[in-house]
């Protein structure tokens, strides 16, 4: 039997000696049928030379700046020729039947539309199964190992394979996302439009995690911000919107300032210095939370064309999404 055609997708940014390691591990992979293609966002630490000369079967597409994780990705899936496209985060380290056991998983079942690999750290304790969305939009990620092939509301795009007709059926990645939660937004369309999002854990990545993002913190943390808010607004019904953007900003102030409460006025009895100063630098800043809200409104006509077209496609609503388990309730964090 003829196995379909792969397309890895792997985006880069001054990740050489972290790629190297991942080409080398796909090197080993036991399926015959897949091509590479590397979207380098503008490299100047060789990776364009050292990919050129020690794997010249690579297809390679070198931006003129740094475009971030979405949009390079989606440079990428156009010039894809196969069935599957497997995006792959630089840096990884795949085993060698991690492509065959995902595409096993949506060759069987025609409604999975995404399927993930389950993430292990390099000392074997879970990175990621899959992520979860709360009811107000808020995204946690699983630490629980299944056993079995897992329905999850979202599927991570440290290693994420996705029909090639369906990425476009939905959209691909938001651009405008530039990296953190575009395949979240992914994976949420897709059960909006009646896909189905599942982890295969046989399929096993080793994911290192955040490397690249760890260069250009802020930046992130402000993408980060931006994107949590726009998925709510473009995803959730008309009707919810406004209800679940109150909800999240109520509770995510009350929260902070409960943390600070603590802090200030308990004689630290209930939060010391060290934990304040780790809850406060997990959190983004005022600064970056007025400047999401700004590149929000900036780009409000966008986020309401695209809220529209979400909704008018919609086959599942929100209240079939939680029966399904899709949105659950919140976690206390």
């Amino acid at each position: 039997m003829t196995q379909p055609k792969v397309s890895i997708i792997i985006t880069n940014y001054n990740g050489q000696t972290l790629l190297q390691k991942c080409l080398e591990s796909l090197s080993k992979v036991e399926y015959d049928n897949f091509e590479i293609i590397l979207v380098d966002n503008n490299s100047t630490d060789g990776t364009i030379e050292f990919v050129t000369k020690n794997y010249p079967s690579i297809t390679i597409i070198k931006l003129e700046s740094n475009k971030g994780f979405a949009e390079p990705n989606n440079i990428g899936a156009k010039i894809a020729k196969g069935k599957y496209l497997l995006f792959l985060n630089n840096d990884t380290i795949v085993t060698p039947n991690f492509i065959s056991e995902l595409v096993s998983v949506i060759e069987n079942n025609k409604k999975i539309a995404i399927c993930q690999s389950l993430l292990l750290q390099s000392d074997g304790k879970i990175d990621s199964s899959g992520d979860f969305i709360d009811n107000l939009g808020v995204v946690y990620s699983s630490k629980e190992s299944p056993k079995n092939l897992k329905q999850i509301s979202s599927a991570k795009g440290a290693s994420l394979l996705i029909q090639n007709e369906i990425f476009f059926d939905l959209g691909g990645f938001d651009n405008r996302f530039f990296a953190t939660f575009e395949d979240v937004d992914l994976s949420w369309r897709s059960w909006i439009f009646g896909y189905n999002v599942v982890i295969a854990p046989k399929s096993v990545v080793y994911h290192l995690g955040g490397q690249t993002i760890k260069k250009i913190k802020s930046e992130i943390a402000f993408h980060g911000f931006k994107n949590q808010i726009s998925m709510k607004i473009t995803n959730f019904e008309t009707s919810l919107v406004f209800k679940k953007l109150l909800i999240f900003f109520f509770k995510y102030g009350f929260r902070e300032l409960k943390i600070w409460l603590d802090y200030s006025f308990t004689g630290h009895t209930k939060i010391t210095p060290t934990q304040y100063e780790k809850k406060i630098a997990a959190k983004p800043s005022l600064k970056i939370i007025l400047k999401s809200i700004f590149w929000v409104l900036s780009n409000s006509r966008y986020l309401i064309k695209k809220h529209n077209q979400i909704n008018s496609r919609r086959v599942f609503n929100t209240k079939k999404l939680e029966e399904l388990g899709v949105i659950s309730s919140p976690i206390n964090d």
